[in-house]
């Protein structure tokens, strides 16, 4: 599920638009040190992994992200979690790693999901 550097800034260009298909050309003035066919590339690979949806509008090809920053971000976390063998230890050394913001937002949720 993980992405190289230049995957991962093609990517967050994707996450500043999710509502617009952007076309390769588009994607591609965003780094000038690139070549069109590197960004092309690399565009297919992020389809063929599944971050973003190929379309043709016309006879330009588009792309949008297929999901959100926050949900790529808690599917590493979650697959962090799988990699361990102590998921308990591993939660409450994240828990404790938190800024005080972030656990009392934390507490705040579990307190409505509560019964």
């Amino acid at each position: 599920m993980g992405l190289g550097d230049l995957e991962r800034e093609v990517m967050e260009v994707m996450w500043a638009s999710p509502s617009s298909a952007l076309t390769v050309r588009e994607v591609a003035e965003y780094f000038p040190d690139h070549a069109y066919t590197t960004i092309l590339t690399v565009l297919t690979r992020l389809n063929v992994k599944g971050f973003l949806q190929e379309s043709k509008q016309g006879r330009l090809n588009t792309f949008t992200a297929t999901a959100s920053k926050e949900d790529y971000i808690t599917g590493l976390i979650l697959e962090a979690l799988a990699d361990t063998e102590d998921r308990q230890a591993a939660l409450a050394h994240f828990a404790e790693a938190l800024a005080p913001g972030d656990r009392s937002f934390f507490r705040k949720i579990f307190t409505r999901k509560s019964p």
